[in-house]
């Protein structure tokens, strides 16, 4: 059945707003603009159309389909990793941008989309397919790039950067949640095998993975880290099942069951679990804080829309200074964070000896909450715009509505770093000006 109603006129977006471009941010140097501009046409020429085809799957009910949607996510995942935007972990010679900003803007631009002149309509972008990125590209290949033997890399991760295999991260479990200090999930070393007896939950990619990082105790001691390959889903005493969230819809979030699944020892990764799982940590803080931006700049271009044209009480909603205000407030505080986000992620670049910093890391945490929060606003009042029709799937499809529900609460921070030091610097909303005065002087 499908669920969408005729009867409701539909209103497109027509054009952009400037103040939501990052094209046009004087924030962008020219080679950074270059390489968001090559991506944004791969977005319009490669993957719109698949894009497309997994938002007209959510109209229907009733009908199976779970099979079609991973077919489209893994052909996806594909194109992305022939073009160097799956990870962005090898062939840095090859970019003028640095590695960091360059998954931050990915992020940025597929979460959020762009309008296009060429074709004169808005190419949407997807959170959910972000978010498979980020699992694979970032989660999975940042800390065995790190960790990994020569031979662990070339069986473990060229096929997932190369050929865009699926990956995942395997972190968070049903009691612990994301404190990684309670972890119980057993890594029992025997022999030359590796045996995992645990479950994890809410990992993005994890039933249709095809290699995953497992995090847990090695003999019940310390945190260790092992490379576990599904065999495609099928490897013996695996199980996975998928996860229905209030938005992500086109996520494959999993909850996964290891039964005394036994794995060569050589795929254990070398170090300390703790040392491999927050390697990546501070860099993912900045693509997720580069996600809720990119959604919150789609929400609001959306409510901007829907503001200059939909009617009420024979007024248009822009007239309205509760619809008006609060798109203008989001839009600045949007171009605020984006300031911060971009020079982190070229400081980061610059000096890689910053991923091990506890300062850094606070701020990419305090970051990640305050995007996290503009994301679930702007979502908010983009509901509060669309009325009834953001009520059903025929308007809250493409705009994602309910998205950011399911990262306002930042891996578990937002409401355990409310009022610690990862907020510090963002308890105020600063200025332009300071903000491109303090973050290049910060002392690391």
């Amino acid at each position: 059945m499908d669920t969408r109603l005729s009867d409701f006129k539909p209103i497109k977006i027509q054009k952009y707003v400037p103040e939501l471009d990052l094209l046009s941010n004087p924030l962008l140097r020219k080679h950074e603009k270059e390489f968001l501009r090559e991506f944004y046409d791969f977005l319009e020429e490669e993957i719109d159309s698949e894009l497309r085809k997994l938002e007209e799957l959510n109209y229907f009910v009733e009908e199976p389909t779970q099979d079609k949607k991973r077919d489209i996510v893994i052909g996806i995942m594909k194109k992305l990793a022939a073009k160097g935007y799956y990870s962005t972990v090898l062939s840095e010679e090859e970019h003028e941008v640095g590695r960091i900003t360059r998954n931050a803007l990915i992020a940025y631009a597929l979460c959020g989309g762009r309008w296009s002149e060429s074709s004169e309509r808005y190419i949407a972008g997807n959170y959910s397919i972000e978010m498979g990125r980020l699992a694979g590209g970032t989660l999975y290949c940042n800390p065995v790039n790190y960790t990994a033997t020569p031979e662990q890399k070339e069986k473990f991760l060229v096929p997932v950067i190369k050929k865009g295999l699926m990956a995942a991260s395997a972190m968070t479990e049903f009691n612990a949640g994301s404190d990684i200090f309670r972890m119980e999930l057993n890594i029992q070393l025997k022999d030359d095998k590796a045996i995992l007896k645990g479950k994890k939950v809410f990992i993005t990619n994890g039933m249709i993975a095809d290699y995953i990082i497992v995090y847990g105790r090695l003999n019940n001691g310390p945190l260790g880290a092992v490379i576990v390959d599904t065999e495609h889903q099928q490897l013996k005493n695996f199980r996975s099942a998928r996860i229905r969230t209030y938005g992500m819809t086109d996520a494959f979030v999993s909850r996964l069951i290891f039964d005394k699944v036994e794995v060569p020892i050589e795929n254990l990764l070398h170090g300390n679990g703790l040392d491999i799982a927050f390697h990546q940590l501070t860099e993912e803080r900045l693509v997720i804080s580069a996600e809720a931006l990119g959604d919150a700049m789609k929400k609001l271009l959306y409510s901007h829309t829907y503001a200059i044209h939909r009617r009420q009480f024979e007024k248009r909603l822009h007239q309205y200074q509760v619809i008006r205000f609060p798109i203008s407030k989001n839009i600045r505080e949007m171009n605020l964070l984006l300031s911060a986000l971009i020079h982190y992620s070229r400081e980061l670049d610059r000096r890689p000896e910053l991923g091990s910093s506890k300062l850094m890391a606070a701020n990419a945490m305090g970051l990640k909450i305050s995007a996290t929060e503009l994301g679930f606003d702007s979502a908010i009042h983009c509901f509060r715009t669309m009325g009834g029709r953001g009520f059903i799937r025929q308007y809250s499809n493409p705009i994602g509505l309910l998205d950011p529900y399911c990262m306002i609460h930042g891996g578990g921070s937002n409401y355990v770093l409310e009022d610690s030091e990862s907020r510090r610097f963002f308890k105020y909303k600063p200025t332009q000006r300071e903000l491109e005065d303090v973050i290049p002087r910060i002392d690391y």
